[in-house]
């Protein structure tokens, strides 16, 4: 790919984390891919990826920042799928909140818009990736990453006005 080293070393400079990079740098050729008939008159294709993977980054240092305050959704959602949780709830009190927990992120989840319960339910409990959400809806890349971060949201703070109870 065109310009990957450079962008890779940005993006790497920034997250610190390898896998995160290359993520990075993947997110922007899909991006460029997704406006390729817009970007025909770049005068500097390298200054334009720069400030996108730049963007990339930072949207993903935050996300991140907001995920680890809000609690890891992710890894809930992944415990539940898996019954992992379920075997972690050995006494009544902590199988009673499990109950509580799942109750308030199915209510949550059932309160959500259609298109969004649809693309969180593809994403957190099938576990599939953008690309396959966006082939079975229909929707682009950006569509379907705004719908699973709405989700996510208001899962969380379901999850947290819950837990607070």
């Amino acid at each position: 790919m065109p310009l990957r080293n450079e962008f890779y070393g940005t993006a790497f400079s920034i997250l610190g984390s390898e896998q995160d990079a290359m993520d990075a740098v993947q997110d922007l050729y899909i991006r460029l891919w997704n406006i390729r008939d817009r970007t025909g008159g770049l005068t500097s294709p390298l200054a334009y990826g720069l400030t996108a993977i730049r963007r990339i980054c930072l949207d993903r240092l935050r996300t991140s920042a907001v995920r680890r305050q809000a609690g890891n959704i992710d890894d809930f959602l992944d415990s539940i799928d898996s019954g992992v949780f379920a075997a972690d709830c050995r006494d009544a009190e902590k199988e009673l909140i499990g109950r509580e927990t799942v109750e308030s992120l199915e209510k949550a989840l059932g309160e959500l818009p259609e298109n969004c319960r649809k693309v969180a339910r593809m994403r957190f409990f099938r576990q599939m990736e953008y690309a396959e959400i966006m082939e079975k809806t229909g929707y682009s890349y950006i569509n379907v990453r705004v719908l699973v971060n709405r989700a996510r949201k208001r899962l969380s703070e379901a999850l947290y006005h819950g837990n607070r109870r």
